[in-house]
């Protein structure tokens, strides 16, 4: 086998009666070296775990510059409108796939009509711009009398 790999590495160039010849590599990973030049640039490089790298003093610096960037810089803005946009598109829709074909279509029909009545997408695209300037976002999930009379007046007609 060695012989095998010698006749690779020496290449095809080699007659019979010369001998192979064993090429060393030497290689080395540039981002391995610190040099003059990248001194400044690896400064912060640090071996920090995630978690130690997120304290909340580190999360509040970030959380303020992603904000400040959103709202003052036009290409931040446009690529968080557009995360937003395409993540959420025209909003969730609920597929139901149990053995009775009309109570899928109705409870379906039901969930489209209470996501439009509480502008479920609107609210989810809002949550994604939250979570991609804040770092977070959360939602309550509250009962609506009115939405909920406004469903029924509807659903008799």
């Amino acid at each position: 086998m060695f012989r095998w790999l010698a006749n690779l590495i020496a290449g095809s160039d080699r007659s019979p009666s010369r001998p192979a010849t064993v090429r060393v590599v030497r290689a080395r990973y540039d981002a391995a070296i610190t040099t003059d030049d990248n001194r400044r640039h690896w400064a912060a490089a640090d071996g920090l775990s995630a978690n130690a790298a997120n304290s909340p003093d580190v999360r509040r610096v970030l959380r303020n510059r992603a904000r400040y960037e959103a709202a003052n810089n036009s290409y931040a803005k446009g690529i968080v409108l557009t995360l937003a946009n395409d993540v959420i598109g025209t909003g969730p829709r609920l597929q139901l796939l149990s053995d009775d074909p009309e109570t899928n279509r109705r409870v379906e029909h039901e969930f489209a009509r209470w996501a439009t009545a509480v502008r479920l997408p609107e609210k989810l695209r809002t949550m994604r711009l939250a979570r991609a300037t804040d770092g977070e976002a959360f939602a309550v999930l509250d009962q609506q009398p009115a939405v909920a009379a406004a469903g029924a007046t509807r659903s008799s007609a």
